[in-house]
């Protein structure tokens, strides 16, 4: 083990309890679908176009024994196993999903083998056995609070063949949205999170409303002489003099802010214990187990602009016009302890993006960006459950429900939960976000630009008409809002000694 400077630290880190779980018990928000799994395969498309190879590293000659961490439903294994035919290929994962050894060709399925496990108990292999261990995209189930991630880089030092290799490729857990459009707004457990909102006339667009625990709010609701008639403005009652200046004068709903399920995504990785930001505690966490690890500059996918600002004139440093060369930004250099090293790195990462090469990073970022929000929509019913965490406990929000004409099928559809109204507002939170990455991702519109196809007949979708609908003031960003992502990846190359 290399020492730097976190040596204390380290030692810490790996006297802390090893496991409070359950034996078996898998610790993921996630749910793994069929639409994940098409994403995870243009991923494999993506990240080997980048590579021009399966892997990162590049093997002098292929590897003797594999193992593919987390294999999903096994392609990059099958492709391994068909590429490199003198290896034998082990793919491990805790679903059993993989395809059949009689539906591949016998030159493959003998040189295969699927395992089914859990990463974050004792791998079921012996000491030394594999030449080349690669993990990919584990950030969603590898979680802190037990030493967890040293706990699995430690198994993997194990099993690997001394001067054997590990291949990370992690991604921080982004949710994307413009967050210059939030707003002050707080939950039950007194954070910040979202908007204070209530209507103002018959034609606005009404999503969802704010939730406030505060002395104010509780005032509220034991106040017998307080109504709903008095809080939606129909009363000539004044309102209470506790109430603050936005509760008096409320501003009404911006459906483009999604800080309060952006909220509850973090506290959704805050009750599984998962790192919002793995890839800055990776490179602590790697040196732990190897001598030497190499990596390349975290490229960061900006969030694509929605519909509205697509039709402004882009500027000359536009990042979205910036152009990608794949030879130098996934160039490997020996990862420093040195936090200005490895600021220095990411900052020439910056600058090689302006540089030319024969990708567009506008074309790269709508599928980043679709693949994101997969992800997202597979730990839905995990943030619901932190959404109500957050905003359950407060007095029943009030809301009146009207839209403008132009409102989608979707809204007017919904309706209140008579034993859980709490739902009904997350779910309309939840459509406007869906919406508005539809929106930013512009699927149709890329088809029609690279394939020359017409506008299909028919009704428009849901996004456009959600996008129409809002005020013309609101749907084009601030020329001054900072750049948001809506992927950050990096990758690892450790070496054991």
């Amino acid at each position: 083990m290399n020492d730097t400077p976190h040596t204390k630290v380290d030692v810490e880190l790996l006297s802390l309890p090893k496991c409070r779980r359950l034996p078996g018990e898998v610790i993921s928000p996630l749910t793994y679908t069929n639409d994940i799994v098409n994403f995870d395969h243009w991923d494999h498309m993506f990240i080997t176009n980048c590579f021009k190879s399966l892997t990162l590293h590049d093997f002098d000659g292929p590897p003797s024994m594999i193992l593919d961490l987390g294999c999903g439903r096994g392609l990059w294994a099958i492709e391994a196993a068909k590429q490199w035919q003198g290896s034998t290929v082990v793919g491990f994962d805790i679903e059993s999903t993989q395809p059949r050894s009689n539906v591949l060709e016998k030159s493959v399925s003998r040189r295969l083998k699927w395992v089914q496990g859990n990463l974050l108990e004792q791998l079921p292999f012996l000491n030394g056995q594999f030449d080349f261990v690669r993990m990919v995209r584990m950030g969603l189930h590898i979680p802190e609070d037990e030493a967890s991630w040293p706990s699995v880089l430690a198994e993997i030092a194990r099993v690997l063949k001394p001067h054997g290799i590990l291949e990370v490729i992690e991604e921080d857990l982004l949710f994307p949205c413009q967050s210059t459009r939030s707003h002050d707004v707080t939950s039950s457990n007194g954070k910040s999170s979202g908007t204070s909102s209530s209507t103002q006339g018959s034609n606005t667009v009404v999503t969802t409303t704010s939730y406030q625990k505060s002395d104010s709010s509780l005032k509220i609701k034991n106040d017998t002489n307080t109504t709903l008639d008095t809080l939606s403005g129909t009363s000539s009652t004044s309102l209470p003099s506790v109430l603050d200046a936005k509760l008096r004068h409320p501003k009404p709903p911006d459906p483009q802010d999604h800080s309060r399920l952006q909220r509850a995504w973090e506290e959704m990785l805050d009750t599984y214990f998962l790192s919002p930001q793995p890839l800055s505690v990776l490179p602590l966490y790697l040196s732990l187990s190897f001598s030497s690890i190499r990596s390349h500059p975290t490229l960061q996918i900006p969030l694509p602009r929605n519909s509205s600002d697509r039709q402004r004139p882009v500027t000359q440093h536009s990042v979205s016009t910036a152009r990608l060369d794949c030879a130098t930004l996934f160039e490997l250099r020996a990862l420093s302890a040195q936090p200005s090293s490895e600021a220095d790195f990411n900052a020439r990462a910056s600058m090689m993006t302006a540089k030319g090469s024969q990708r567009n990073m506008c074309t790269w970022a709508c599928m980043h960006l679709a693949r994101t929000v997969r992800t997202i929509v597979g730990c839905k019913e995990s943030i619901w459950n932190a959404y109500e965490r957050l905003y359950g406990e407060d007095p029943t929000p009030l809301i009146v429900r009207t839209t403008q004409q132009k409102s989608t099928s979707a809204w007017s559809d919904l309706r209140p939960s008579p034993t859980n109204p709490l739902r009904d507002y997350f779910e309309r939170d939840w459509i406007n976000w869906e919406n508005d990455m539809a929106d930013r991702t512009s699927l149709r519109g890329r088809m029609r630009s690279e394939l020359m196809w017409s506008e299909p007949i028919g009704k428009p979708p849901d996004w456009r008409l959600w996008r129409n609908s809002l005020p013309q003031e609101d749907t084009c960003s601030s020329p001054d809002e900072s750049t948001e992502y809506c992927r950050s990846l990096r990758g690892f190359v450790c070496f054991k000694s």
